[in-house]
């Protein structure tokens, strides 16, 4: 079962009311819309932000890791390239 990390909600976009006394309806509901929009798209980024910020942090330790091996690899393959497969190791 995945967990949850980010919780994201639909939000209603144009459900608000309008103050009394408004003399263009249509301005008003747009420029409350068009702020709406531009909060979720802020809200958008920062969940977006945090998730790049995670991948950036997994692909790192990723790199560290692998780069790890590789200096393991190559110790090894000196090793066995100096063994001598003529002589018989053991007593």
């Amino acid at each position: 079962m995945p967990l949850v990390k980010r919780i994201i909600e639909p939000r209603y976009l144009c459900r608000g009311t309008l103050p009394d006394g408004v003399a263009s309806e249509l301005e008003c509901v747009t420029n409350s819309t068009l702020a709406a929009v531009i909060k979720q798209l802020g809200g958008l980024s920062r969940h977006a932000e945090d998730i790049f910020g995670e991948l950036f942090t997994e692909a790192n330790s990723f790199y560290v890791r692998m780069n790890s091996l590789q200096e393991r690899v190559d110790l090894l393959a000196v090793k066995v390239t100096q063994l001598d497969s003529t002589v018989e190791e053991g007593g």
